[in-house]
């Protein structure tokens, strides 16, 4: 509409949509540091982490001692390798399901990224929830409810 004639003019109108298409984002820099203490098993056991996780929300829902079974790395290897991880805050952890750093990798566009760091910046607040080891299935369905 022109403001000073009320002409009503056609005209086609663009709208760009910023898309970070479906590409999956590496940070090397965040992960550098913690190689130093990383040997080539257990950079083998982060790759792990990365090939299954649930890209929708950075996580991997599995217990250690599956983790040990899906692998065949031993018990040390896996909790040498999540405890340096999460030194350099490239995962967090709650019993049974291991959360990706999304500052370190993330498949999605930018706010979608920003919904996902929320939460795992959220978790650093969060006290363990009490799990026992027998108790693997209610462990994954609680750890799924905390982080819906």
């Amino acid at each position: 509409i022109n403001r000073d004639t009320g002409e009503i003019i056609d005209c086609q109108v663009m709208e760009i949509e910023e898309r970070d298409a479906n590409f999956q984002k590496f940070w090397i820099g965040h992960i550098l540091a913690a190689v130093d203490e990383l040997s080539n098993a257990k950079m083998k056991l982060v790759f792990y982490i990365i090939k299954n996780m649930d890209y929708s929300n950075n996580t991997l829902i599995k217990t250690i001692q599956e983790i040990i079974n899906e692998t065949g790395f031993s018990k040390m290897t896996v909790v040498e390798t999540l405890k340096v991880l999460e030194k350099y805050d490239i995962i967090r952890r709650k019993t049974g399901v291991i959360f990706l750093n999304p500052n370190v990798l993330f498949k999605g566009g930018t706010n979608k990224r920003r919904a996902v760091l929320i939460k795992y910046n959220d978790l650093k607040n969060q006290p363990e929830l009490p799990f026992k080891d027998e108790q693997e299935e209610n462990e994954k369905a609680i750890a799924l409810s905390a982080i819906s």
